[in-house]
């Protein structure tokens, strides 16, 4: 059981909030209120300081528990939502407040205790994190000190530092000295994992076609801000049109939001170093990065002190040269798998370098084809398991008869064809990394001894009835929306909250085309090998091509496009690429032209379309198997034949 907490219950029902007081207290839990609008919870909030808060979504008044959410997550307290309504609008909107559980109603006991347990164990789980990686963060600061090296060597690695506490495409780092702007000019674009592309006075003016002078005047019109903010969207743009400097570097790089972290020196009044982070993304800073920026300023301070006592003559011109460690290709240890240095997939492996050294669970979800099993591979090769077993299983391959007992094993005598003990994923992965990919697939009732497993951290093998202590990592990926799935009934509320402790979103392949030309070419490597074929290059029509095609299979399609285009060269250079006509007969059917289906396409269709009036049951009475006629073993082998999944009905 978790321990005992000060729970606050949010709900506008008197009969359900009495309730659930009474269960709480019965596991030993301290209610210190029950609120029925947000205005009675800011009261207690204020007042008890709760460990954790039952929120239910709609209340009395005309703020809803969303609403508190937001005040919730300022204030670092965890928070659990209880609603009737869990359809998948209600589920989306919540989830953007990063909620620490959520309850349907009704629900059971056993499953509000648990919900409880796991926001424990996120909360507990995201304090320790922020603590370590700022603790490793100050050991990196004492190390950069006691270097030699030039003035921005000695910045670029505080920068490389911070980048695992705050991220950005790009950081300007602005002197002010006795009020005064200095002339010197020193950012750092992020061009790769450790890469990072120097931005002097020179690459500003080659960037924006400006002169000098006209840079430093747009410098010398813009306020830099002496305290901790940020801008995100439209507060960007506004901040922009004020400051001029900020919108020559938003228009000439694209960039759409900003953080200010101020460092004051006190070896010089009233000035000191101010860092502007940038980013691609619109809303990629929030209230908690001005939290981190104030705990990081007495470090920050300390280090540029002691950096500014080694280097008195910060003006000098030789001091701007170019830095002879930026924009080098370090080899990306941990990463070989996967290829690419667009913004999107530099943000993915920062979250892997954050998350690879705890033992943490993590969720990677992403459209089929996108690399989940790299980033799986890349989060146990920088573990500490990274010499211990990594095993993998594909939860929608086997069919339910046989998951359990390739997940847990068996005994010998277990069932017919058992003719000895097998042992299953879970004890071959122990003291490892288990990955189980496309878990929105696995069947219900494997969910909840799936649960047990991660939360006992045990197993019974199937026919016996002993149980074995297990110490496995669990990773998990999907192609399934498993908001959708649990607001349909088809995926346990619990066991995604089990799972979702650290999730990762792989972006699609069209919204990281900055890494088709490099992955183009890397395939063009790999298979003009394995063909013996001398192809090394591609065509600029054959790449402009890719660049506009719009990639449903993502890499994966990709990949085998550039191997059947190897095949079919004639040349050193490939001049053509055999892209999919789907489109076009899409064009062709909505003209009212005749499109004629394979027996495959209507037999797939038939099934997705009866499994859609089943509400996605296969077995008992008015099941798929039934109506179609077939036993339930056939039914799953066919669908798996046929690519169809959970997620197409």
């Amino acid at each position: 059981m978790a321990k005992p907490l000060k729970i606050l219950i949010v709900e506008d029902q008197f009969v359900e909030a009495n309730h659930l007081r009474l269960m709480l207290k019965k596991a030993g839990h301290s209610v210190i209120g029950m609120a029925r609008s947000v205005q009675d919870a800011k009261y207690y909030i204020e007042q008890e300081k709760p460990e954790l808060v039952l929120l239910d979504i709609f209340l009395s008044g005309k703020q809803t528990g969303i609403d508190l959410a937001e005040i919730l997550r300022e204030d670092n307290i965890p928070f659990i939502y209880l609603s009737a309504n869990s359809n998948e609008e209600v589920l989306s909107k919540a989830k953007l407040t990063h909620p620490h559980g959520f309850l349907v109603k009704p629900f059971r006991e056993k499953d509000l205790l648990v919900a409880i347990e796991i926001a424990e164990y996120h909360q507990q789980h995201g304090i320790e994190s922020s603590i370590r990686k700022e603790l490793l963060f100050q050991k990196k600061l004492k190390t950069i000190v006691t270097k030699s090296g030039t003035w921005d060597d000695r910045v670029l690695n505080i920068i490389a530092a911070l980048q695992s506490l705050i991220s950005f495409d790009l950081v300007m780092a602005v002197f002010y000295m006795e009020n005064k702007l200095s002339s010197r000019v020193l950012g750092y674009a992020r061009t790769g994992l450790h890469e990072y592309q120097r931005i002097g006075i020179e690459e500003l003016q080659n960037i924006t076609a400006l002169k000098q002078s006209e840079i430093t005047e747009l410098r010398n019109k813009s306020k830099v801000e002496t305290e901790a903010t940020f801008y995100n969207g439209p507060d960007f743009i506004k901040i922009c049109d004020k400051t001029p400097i900020k919108k020559m570097i938003a228009t000439s790089m694209n960039m759409k939001s900003n953080l200010m972290l101020p460092v004051p020196l006190s070896i010089s009044e009233n000035g000191g170093l101010y860092l502007s982070f940038f980013s691609r993304q619109e809303d990629n800073y929030n209230k908690n990065h001005l939290t981190l920026c104030e705990r990081l300023q007495e470090p920050l301070i300390f280090a540029i002190e002691n950096l500014i006592s080694h280097d008195k003559k910060l003006d000098k011109k030789n001091t701007s040269a170019e830095n002879p460690g930026a924009g080098k290709n370090i080899k990306n240890s941990g990463f070989e798998s996967i290829v690419g240095k667009s913004p999107a997939l530099l943000k993915i492996f920062d979250h892997i370098l954050q998350v690879a050294p705890a033992d943490t669970t993590v969720l990677i979800t992403g459209e089929s084809g996108t690399g989940k099993e790299s980033i799986a591979h890349s989060i146990k090769e920088l573990s500490n398991r990274k010499n211990q077993p990594f095993v993998k299983i594909n939860c929608s391959a086997l069919p339910p008869s046989l998951i359990e007992s390739e997940l847990f094993g068996h005994e010998k005598g277990s069932f017919t064809g058992a003719s000895e003990r097998r042992i299953g994923k879970f004890e071959q992965a122990d003291n490892g990394t288990l990955f189980l990919d496309e878990i929105g697939d696995m069947p219900l009732e494997m969910q909840a001894k799936l649960l047990r497993a991660i939360q006992e951290k045990e197993i019974e093998r199937v026919g016996g009835n002993v149980s074995i202590k297990i110490n496995v990592r669990i990773i998990a990926a999907t192609n399934c929306n498993l908001e959708k799935e649990v607001a349909d009934g088809r995926f346990r509320l619990d066991l995604y909250y089990r799972l979702n402790v650290f999730p990762i979103q792989l972006p699609p392949l069209r919204e990281r085309k900055e890494d088709i030309g490099l992955l183009a070419r890397h395939f063009i490597a790999v298979y003009s090998r394995k063909t013996g074929k001398n192809v090394t290059e591609i065509a600029e029509s054959a790449l402009k091509s890719l660049l506009s095609y719009q990639w449903p299979g993502n890499i994966r399609e990709l990949e085998n496009l550039i191997e059947r285009s190897i095949l079919l060269a004639k040349t050193d250079t490939i001049e053509h690429i055999p892209l999919p006509i789907i489109d076009e007969a899409k064009i062709n059917i909505k003209s009212n032209e005749w499109y004629f289906k394979t027996i495959q396409e209507n037999e797939r269709e038939h099934i997705i379309n009866v499994l859609e009036k089943c509400n996605g049951r296969i077995r008992g009475t008015g099941g798929a198997s039934e109506i179609l006629g077939l036993p339930p073993t056939t039914l799953a082998s066919r669908m798996q034949k046929l690519g169809i999944k959970r997620s197409h009905f």
